[in-house]
């Protein structure tokens, strides 16, 4: 995945995010580690961060009212583009005498999405078809379940090379939410 920044913009009232060409690291010791330091460091116990707070916490000018947090689940394909904006992140970090994980879940809304092109996608022309976006009105609602390793892991994610997530939305989603 990768972590993109965007800038939002009103246009003759349709809204358009437009690329800033700059990343941003949630695990690591960086945005997510912060606000949990900033939160007391909540331990066994659930805890919340908007996208506002993470905005705010890479720059003290930007909301979400300015800037969107964007992931590309498919950073390197060659035959589709997929976009979704981290709306909350939802968080229980496990202490002992450590911190040893914290399981997560992204509340996520589709920004944009396409499988459909005539020929096989390079760098460049994805670069291009992303810089710019007009975002619907209407977005669907997914969910994303992650986690990060503790203290001895450097807060990072799980694995790499593994799948440890899915994106549940729909009728998937309203299955799932019996469960919780």
């Amino acid at each position: 995945m990768a972590f993109l920044l965007y800038k939002k913009e009103v246009r003759d009232g349709k809204m358009f995010y437009i690329n800033e060409h700059r990343n941003y690291q949630l695990a690591g010791y960086q945005l997510i580690y912060k606000l949990w330091v900033k939160k007391g460091k909540p331990s066994n116990v659930g805890w919340t961060i908007t996208a506002s707070e993470l905005l705010y916490e890479l720059n003290i000018e930007y909301s979400d009212k300015s800037h969107s947090l964007v992931i590309d689940f498919f950073p390197y394909s060659k035959e589709a583009i997929g976009l979704i904006e981290i709306e909350k992140i939802h968080l229980f970090t496990n202490v002992y005498d450590s911190v040893s994980w914290t399981p997560i879940m992204f509340e996520l809304k589709d920004v944009h999405y396409d499988e459909e092109f005539e020929e096989e996608l390079t760098p460049e022309s994805k670069r291009r078809m992303i810089e710019e976006i007009e975002v619907l009105p209407v977005r669907n609602s997914n969910v994303e379940f992650l986690y990060l390793k503790g203290d001895s892991g450097s807060w990072n994610w799980g694995r790499n090379g593994s799948t440890n997530a899915a994106f549940i939305g729909g009728e998937a989603r309203k299955y799932f939410k019996n469960f919780f």
